[in-house]
């Protein structure tokens, strides 16, 4: 396909009245996930000051895809997408609410947490499983693209821009109804956009004689894992990047205040070049793609973001090496705008950040939809996100518990070397070939 056809289709996504819609859906919903998640992890970092209580709520998030994640997928493989999606918004916007008359005790934030993260189970599957069906196999690329895009802007308007001045103004209260707004309006939304979980037809049709067992049920998504080794790396990979997220979402705003001497309503100095790294990641993955499969482009992504951390972990000698060796005035930036070279550069460094999960993101959910068979999307994209936080839990454990003790620069660099070490190992370990894939309902039969 030429440059001039990839634009054709990317232009004619955004001509489609539906897929706008869903865009618009994706975007409140993302903002009222976004502003709720950043609201109570500033008030538990605010009242406790502790990396293992912000642990504990980062597990709140997490544990309910460990133990409803694959049965979620495969509800989502049964039912309407639309209607669970609207379900998903009304119930969550509940939970905002209750926020409202709770939110006073860390014991109750946890568990309201851990409710709206148990419904968001629902959410990412039912999504990604309708996607095919709206926008046709030949564009998920670019679909996939677009749907990262609305995710980082409602980041940056509900974590840089709306979270931080509602905080710092009229406190949280407000935040929580105006989530639950937002999660009300994109669950209606998604009820409206026709076409999302319409049937979508198979690639190709499998011979006979590459039939394999039929596996029906929860554990389908795994078997499509284990048989195709370029999905297979692909869920490592993204797997380890969304570990790496995860810490540094639990890290970033006790590194503000411990690295970078600035309050932690201050780790913007973090998250918007993060965001603006993204933008940027969005517009090279298409360019990219046309000289590295998606499934490479995962693993350079992931290669990328450990490097961004460790830049972070060394920071100081980062801001001191380009300094002499590349003589940017970063400290002219102190007395010009009021911040430290050792936040410049920071800020520097989280714009490889942003932009490598971005490409990581973009990567895996194309390599997901372009090989998992339609019928079995929600367990393929359901089963991955259980496995990455069942994954996840131990670890993160001990990054808050690490922080604590030996402080935020040992856990960055640490961590980031065994998720290096974690990727290498994952790779020698593949399946060595590309089993045929073709699945009846939940069972394996289609050559990728």
């Amino acid at each position: 396909m030429s440059t001039a056809s990839e634009e054709t289709q990317r232009a004619g996504l955004l001509s489609e009245p539906q897929f706008w819609r869903l865009l618009r859906a994706k975007l409140a919903a993302q903002l009222g996930q976004n502003i709720i998640l950043y609201t109570v992890l500033i008030v538990v970092v605010e009242r406790t000051e502790s990396s293992m209580q912000s642990t504990l709520l980062v597990l709140s998030m997490t544990l309910p895809s460990v133990i409803l994640g694959v049965p979620a997928g495969l509800v989502v493989d049964w039912l309407p997408k639309r209607a669970l999606l609207l379900m998903v918004g009304l119930v969550r916007a509940g939970v905002c609410l209750a926020l409202l008359q709770y939110g006073a005790s860390l014991r109750d934030i946890y568990l309201l947490v851990f409710l709206f993260a148990a419904v968001g189970q629902l959410q990412g599957p039912a999504e990604s499983a309708g996607l095919p069906g709206l926008v046709g196999r030949g564009r998920l690329g670019s679909a996939n693209a677009y749907l990262i895009l609305v995710i980082l802007a409602a980041q940056v308007a509900g974590m840089v821009i709306i979270a931080p001045a509602f905080l710092k103004t009229v406190g949280e209260d407000p935040l929580y109804v105006l989530s639950g707004v937002l999660l009300v309006l994109g669950g209606i939304t998604y009820a409206r956009t026709s076409g999302l979980g319409a049937p979508v037809d198979q690639e190709e049709t499998p011979p006979p004689e590459v039939e394999a067992p039929r596996r029906i049920g929860l554990w389908a998504g795994l078997e499509v894992i284990r048989s195709d080794r370029t999905i297979y790396l692909a869920m490592v990979e993204l797997t380890l990047a969304a570990f790496l997220m995860k810490s540094l979402v639990v890290l970033t705003p006790h590194y503000t205040r411990d690295i970078l001497h600035l309050a932690p309503t201050n780790s913007v100095f973090i998250a918007t070049p993060a965001a603006v790294g993204a933008l940027m990641g969005l517009a090279l993955v298409p360019l990219l793609a046309w000289f590295i499969s998606p499934g490479r482009l995962v693993t350079a992504g992931l290669v990328v973001f450990i490097a961004g951390l460790v830049g972070l972990g060394y920071v100081y000698f980062a801001a001191d090496a380009v300094q002499e060796h590349l003589r940017l005035n970063l400290s002219g930036l102190e007395d010009r705008l009021g911040i430290s070279s050792v936040v410049s550069m920071t800020m520097l460094l989280a714009v490889p950040l942003g932009l490598a999960f971005t490409v990581v993101s973009v990567g895996a959910r194309t390599v997901f939809n372009r090989r998992s068979p339609p019928e079995l999307q929600g367990r393929v994209f359901a089963t991955q996100s259980a496995l990455a936080d069942l994954v996840s839990v131990p670890p993160l454990l001990v990054v808050g518990a690490v922080a604590d003790l030996a402080g935020v620069r040992m856990v960055l660099l640490v961590t980031a070397g065994l998720c290096a070490l974690a990727a290498v190992a994952a790779r020698l370990a593949s399946p060595g070939q590309r089993r045929p894939t073709a699945l009846l309902e939940g069972g394996i039969a289609r050559e990728h």
